[in-house]
């Protein structure tokens, strides 16, 4: 039933978006004095039609969209060069007119149809990352750090084992979850799958054990679930002006010194190193929002600028992991995000392109990894894949004051709980219908420019692209 109806609703909306622009095509006919020959709806074959005046209105089997056929559109006759209502006898512009009216109906059906949906209220266009920082941060993108449960099927696998709405998921069967395809919403794939589940539950930690058989779905569904970019602290030097304000190995950073920042570039530190007025922090600790302000009397009690250590370290000095994917040599041998790479068979790791090239030319083999987690050295054996893969992300690391402070780029998950519609006066809905449908036109044209670049310059066609 879900099939048909989406079916349904696709024809219908093809069928109008098409009509619309033929309807462009045969208005400034019209106007031209070029004589329209069918306006069709559907596509032949034909079941009926009726001729009003020079043109025949046909409804055809094939119900998408519609078709318009003038005079003289594709004429080689030559008696219709010298035949007025012909559109191969208009000049040109008059004939670019015509061709070109059909888009600007369809780019006027946008602003009418957003200048109702504005008018009425509908949820923000979010056609960029920019559009979802901003919808973010003034909170028409209502979300909740994590993975959570939206429904449970009463009576269902996850019901009778003890899961309900709103729980968050921390881990299966011991692996941490961060990524919801982690989870099996679908149904088993195997004769009977075991599940141990760690779900929070109101600031306490609950282990729920699932049973499932054969095709059985475990009856529970998620909120819809992105990922937002946040550095994440990677090293604190121990005395340093970091350390005493309280910063802490694994803190995200959401804000500095009031403004929101994603990405690493977003972080500008004026007194991270100093005993001036110093910078503020808004970090994720867990479930928690901590703030916190590095610098003035605080930065007094640090003693040295760095904490002593030797100047010069740089953002190469530290290649970190932060994606650890699933039935991978890595998630198999024990590694965590936060795991910083030293040695691997006992030559050390400076870049992330040397580490890349040494697990490679290691392919297949044993190899002796050593990583700093925390104060601690660890060493790990792990045989890369035969191409050379151990099945880890290694993020933009930046380091501030000679290392006092380290950050790399990470995203966490949050899970969507609402997105609020947008609505203004009905004065104004049309200037914002019209502001908007101007950038998504540039954005398919840019799209479209992108596709016909790649056809050009390397001979395919962009992932996704299709028609």
């Amino acid at each position: 039933m879900d099939f048909f109806i989406a079916a349904i609703a696709f024809i219908v909306i093809f069928s109008v978006l098409v009509l619309i622009h033929e309807w462009g095509h045969f208005y400034a006919a019209r106007k031209a004095g070029v004589a329209v020959e069918e306006f069709g709806f559907g596509l032949p074959p034909r079941i009926l039609g009726k001729k009003v005046g020079d043109t025949l209105y046909s409804v055809n089997w094939i119900p998408f969209g519609g078709f318009v056929k003038l005079l003289g559109e594709n004429a080689h006759d030559p008696k219709l060069l010298k035949n007025k209502k012909s559109f191969v006898a208009k000049k040109p512009l008059v004939r670019l007119l015509i061709v070109t009216a059909g888009v600007l109906m369809n780019f006027v059906l946008a602003i009418v149809l957003l200048t109702i949906g504005f008018t009425f209220g509908i949820q923000p266009l979010i056609i960029s990352t920019d559009d979802v920082f901003a919808n973010l941060e003034n909170g028409n993108i209502q979300t909740v750090q994590g993975i959570l449960v939206k429904d449970v099927k009463e009576g269902g696998v996850a019901h009778n084992a003890g899961l309900r709405a709103n729980d968050r998921i921390i881990s299966v069967n011991g692996e941490d979850v961060v990524d919801p395809q982690q989870i099996d919403l679908g149904g088993v794939g195997h004769a009977q799958a075991d599940y141990i589940y760690s779900v929070e539950r109101g600031g306490n930690e609950i282990s729920l054990h699932m049973e499932a058989r054969s095709g059985e779905s475990l009856g529970f569904d998620l909120y819809q679930i992105f990922f937002v970019p946040h550095p994440v602290v990677l090293q604190v030097l121990e005395g340093s002006v970091p350390d005493v304000a309280g910063l802490k190995k694994g803190d995200t950073i959401n804000v500095v010194n009031g403004k929101p920042v994603y990405y690493l570039d977003d972080v500008v530190l004026d007194g991270v190193v100093g005993a001036g007025a110093g910078d503020d922090f808004v970090v994720q600790r867990g479930e928690k929002m901590v703030q916190i302000h590095a610098g003035g009397e605080k930065a007094k009690d640090a003693g040295t600028v760095s904490g002593g250590m030797e100047p010069g370290f740089a953002d190469s000095d530290f290649v970190v992991i932060d994606q650890i994917y699933s039935d991978m040599p890595a998630q198999k041998a024990g590694l965590v995000n936060g795991d910083i790479m030293v040695e691997v068979n006992g030559e050390p790791v400076r870049s992330a392109e040397q580490f890349v090239a040494l697990t490679k030319a290691n392919a297949g083999k044993d190899t002796l990894f050593k990583i700093r987690r925390g104060d601690r050295i660890l060493e790990f054996t792990i045989r890369p894949t035969d191409k050379g893969l151990i099945g880890v992300g290694l993020p933009k690391v930046r380091v501030f004051a000679d290392g006092a402070l380290a950050l790399y780029a990470s995203a966490t998950p949050v899970s969507v709980l609402k997105i609020k519609d947008v609505q203004y006066p009905f004065w104004v809905a049309p200037f914002k219908a019209l502001e908007e449908t101007g950038r998504l036109s540039l954005v398919t044209l840019t799209m479209f420019g992108d596709v016909v670049s790649s056809i050009v310059t390397k001979f395919t066609v962009p992932e996704g692209v299709a028609g």
